[in-house]
């Protein structure tokens, strides 16, 4: 089949590798720098990729299987570390009961308001709409601990402690996994978990109990694995960073497609056509772009879909157009400093609670991205001013930005949508032919990893969708 790639972004190019391995026609088409977010520029001899990253879930992640599976090249990762609050001097970000109790960043009378929250959540069950705010404003917390859960909020959802669900915390957390999420996330789409790729997961029978019970009744009864996670939980899943900045990932993808052609134009219009020629019977797609038209057997969008509506006026697309063009995102400053001292001279990366910041040293993993002798800092802010971010970072590190070899801005959006409280996401499946993919069509995770887990779904619902067709046409014969 002729395939086109609406967007060269991770999903974008994770579909074209996985559907160009499966035998069919693939073009790619991006208006703007192959690879998206995950790119890295050169800057002044020093190797800056799009934003911070750390890479998650590399023990058992959907990155790590789409690549294993379809790509001929595996980045090279190094452990990425811990991260850090820092204060005084630098503490552990606390996560499980034992942390939470001993941790210094908070006063001692909320560490027992915490714990003891934490604890009645899970066993009383909570909606899904609960935000975090919703929780801690009658918790009587002080202006310290309300300050980090807005911090650690705008890291795991884009937005602020009154905008992000609580059961994002949780999973974000490691305490509830977040496939135990998904049927209600699918079923408030309008999407019948039963004939999604959760069945082949989960079987039909536990989503029929855990759509049964309802939302706040499933977190109920899965209280004790969940605070049994909380009290002797592992920190963190594997974590990385690849060698060669987050391009080495991008190039993984890039060397080892053989086929598929990647233009760089932008596509204007996707419009539905008839083929006589189509076995199933099945209209396909003339994609139109700034200079050239194409023609689609299925179209995989990975461009952001808040875009859909104006491009595609397909009926599914058309009647969910107010909730497209209404999804929530988030925009980021990254600030990248060359520099000769070094302010975090360990393996990780530090949050700032006054100033909503991320912090690294990404020379620290791999000494070629900085120059000899210099070091490579990356400092993504929320909210912030370009001269505002720059004071930030000299006040909170005593660091001379005069004697800066080099200082590089970076205005992005890192999410297609924020994962905030009645958030929509699209489903990977928009119709038989027609699939979106991205950071917007999974709620799993953050970044890569969430824009690889929505290949996974997409490319399970093609072999479905496509496989039941060929079977058919094997029985009519």
């Amino acid at each position: 089949m002729k395939i086109v790639v609406v967007g060269g972004g991770t999903s974008g190019l994770l579909s074209a590798l996985a559907l160009e391995k499966k035998g069919h026609d693939v073009i790619v088409l991006e208006k703007d720098k192959i690879g998206g977010l995950c790119r890295s520029e050169h800057i002044d001899g020093y190797t800056v990729d799009i934003g911070v990253h750390a890479i998650t879930m590399l023990n058992d992640g959907p990155l790590i299987r789409l690549l294993k599976k379809y790509s001929k090249y595996l980045p090279n990762f190094r452990p990425y570390g811990d991260y850090y609050i820092r204060t005084d001097k630098l503490h552990n970000i606390p996560v499980s009961m034992q942390e939470w109790t001993t941790t210094p960043i908070v006063p001692n009378r909320d560490k027992i308001l915490i714990t003891t929250k934490i604890i009645d959540l899970m066993t009383s069950g909570f909606s899904k709409e609960t935000s975090v705010y919703d929780v801690i404003k009658d918790m009587n917390l002080s202006k310290t601990s309300i300050d980090f859960f807005d911090t650690i909020c705008y890291f795991l959802s884009g937005e602020d402690a009154k905008k992000t669900p609580l059961w994002r915390l949780f999973t974000g957390a490691g305490y509830i996994p977040e496939d135990d999420i998904l049927p209600f996330i699918y079923e408030d789409l309008k999407i019948n978990p039963l004939k999604t790729v959760l069945f082949k997961k989960f079987n039909r029978n536990k989503i029929m109990d855990i759509l049964n019970a309802g939302f706040l009744s499933s977190i109920k009864s899965g209280s004790k694995r969940y605070i049994n996670k909380f009290i002797n939980k592992n920190r963190y899943w594997t974590q990385g960073y690849p060698l060669g900045g987050v391009q080495s990932i991008c190039n993984c993808i890039l060397y080892s497609l053989d086929k598929t052609d990647i233009k760089q134009e932008e596509v204007k219009k996707i419009i539905e056509t008839s083929n006589k020629n189509n076995k199933n019977n099945k209209n396909g797609y003339i994609v139109k772009t700034n200079k050239n038209s194409y023609y689609a057997d299925v179209v995989i969008y990975s461009a952001p879909s808040r875009l859909l509506p104006d491009i595609a006026k397909i009926p599914e697309i058309q009647k969910n157009k107010h909730n497209l063009k209404n999804i929530k995102f988030t925009e980021s400053l990254t600030v990248w400093i060359g520099h000769e001292e070094n302010p975090f001279p360990y393996m990780g990366s530090e949050v700032w609670i006054d100033y909503p910041c991320w912090a690294t040293c990404t020379s620290n993993y791999d000494k070629s991205l900085a120059p000899d002798g210099k070091h490579l800092l990356g400092f993504s802010f929320v909210n912030t001013k370009k001269e505002d971010a720059l004071n930030i970072i000299e006040n909170k590190l005593n660091l001379n930005l005069s004697k800066a070899d080099m200082i590089h801005f970076q205005e992005h959006i890192p999410e297609q949508a924020s994962c905030a409280v009645n958030q929509f996401f699209v489903y990977p499946k928009v119709r038989d032919n027609f699939y979106v993919v991205g950071t917007d069509a999974d709620p799993r995770s953050m970044g890569i990893t969430r824009a690889a887990y929505s290949v996974e779904v997409m490319l399970s619902e093609f072999e479905n969708t496509f496989s039941k067709n060929n079977n058919n046409d094997k029985e009519q014969q």
